[in-house]
């Protein structure tokens, strides 16, 4: 589901950018911003590269009790921190501000999400809210570090909410309704 709603979401930013810039060519990825050898990926080379920074469970839903059928695991809820680099090296330092620009002007208009303002969401999905990510300079220095990069233009945002559930019965349960005593 991840990676749907991701790439249902790139190609939103993608339509976006191509009606605001008058472009062609899709300026927004999908990508590590590191390959596997921990270099900067050449893919992502003027473009804006977006990525999953990280998920977590979002604790305050989280509900062990629920249960749709006897058996039936609750559902989990997470939260997706989704970064957004403008990589365009020098003499192009601009553009990545530019870039950086829209994607703060597009989630300012486009705070939710459904099936309606974006077909391609999965049907798993309701809706989707993007909050931008304040990191302090030492967070920010943390994030940086752990990708193995220089800083560059970038913003997180917080995509809440996506809710996995399966529903597999992991284990049967005998009913009392109905059996008596005496048999």
């Amino acid at each position: 589901m991840i990676h749907v709603v991701l790439s249902a979401v790139v190609t939103a930013l993608n339509e976006y950018f191509k009606n605001e810039l008058n472009l062609q060519e899709d300026m927004v990825i999908l990508a590590n911003a590191v390959d596997m050898s921990g270099n900067l990926n050449s893919q992502i080379d003027n473009k804006l590269c977006v990525f999953l920074q990280h998920l977590d469970e979002e604790r305050v839903l989280r509900n062990g009790s629920y249960q749709a059928y006897a058996g039936m695991n609750p559902p989990k809820h997470f939260n997706l921190y989704v970064m957004f680099v403008a990589n365009f090296p020098d003499p192009n330092y601009l553009e990545s501000l530019r870039y950086l620009s829209l994607v703060l002007e597009f989630f300012q208009g486009n705070q939710f999400f459904n099936r309606v303002n974006l077909p391609q969401l999965s049907a798993n999905v309701d809706k989707l809210s993007f909050e931008y990510v304040n990191f302090t300079f030492e967070e920010l220095n943390s994030v940086w570090g752990l990708l193995g990069l220089k800083y560059m233009p970038s913003a997180t945002y917080k995509l809440k909410l996506l809710t996995f559930s399966n529903n597999l019965i992991r284990e049967e349960v005998a009913s009392v309704i109905g059996k008596s005593s005496d048999s």
